[in-house]
């Protein structure tokens, strides 16, 4: 038997209210976008479709491409932002993998599981000052690993998070079906 969603007038209401809160969110993008593929002298005009209402050009963004500083400065965004994100997902993940399968008495699973919880809400200054000490002294400023490490830092509270509580709800017996089968602690982590 086919179960049938009911047209409400609540649910129209709530469809209504998420194409709205799209609308707004997502109004600003297409907007800056727009201004990126007009000619200047059409900026100011209320030109909204391509194509019919202006002729869209690349010239504003062939421009910025071709200057070298600007593309130094993405290569260096992409390798910070990747590596952050790639070392915060690792280190994320071992942290809540040893936070949801084993006890701890000193700290408590709980203890750690709210420190790394506050950390969201800690001033990223009460991190950053000590972090400068310490790059300077160990002759990193200025690298991009620094501010991979930095980025990271900041980013590490989410995967821990998040994923620990998926390692919760996944059945202890998997991993004890693979250290039966001969796996090791880690091949059953994989």
């Amino acid at each position: 038997m086919k179960s049938r969603t009911r047209v409400t007038v609540s649910n129209i209401l709530i469809a209504g209210l998420i194409v709205i809160a799209l609308i707004w969110v997502l109004f600003p993008f297409y907007w800056a976008f727009l201004n990126s593929i007009k000619k200047p002298s059409d900026t100011f005009t209320s030109t909204w479709i391509p194509f019919l209402q202006f002729q869209p050009t690349l010239e504003h963004w062939r421009a910025e491409l071709d200057t070298p500083e600007i593309r130094r400065a993405l290569r260096n965004s992409t390798l910070i932002s990747v590596g952050a994100a790639t070392l915060a997902s690792f280190l994320g993940t071992l942290a809540a993998y040893a936070l949801a399968r084993f006890r701890f008495n000193r700290p408590a699973n709980s203890t750690l599981t709210t420190w790394f919880l506050s950390q969201r809400v800690l001033p990223p200054v009460v991190v950053v000052i000590p972090f400068f000490l310490l790059m300077r002294q160990l002759r990193m400023l200025d690298s991009v690993f620094a501010l991979v490490l930095l980025n990271a830092t900041f980013l590490l509270p989410f995967p821990v998070i998040i994923l620990s509580q998926m390692f919760r709800e996944l059945p202890i017996e998997l991993e004890e079906a693979a250290l039966v089968d001969g796996a090791s602690r880690f091949q059953a982590f994989a």
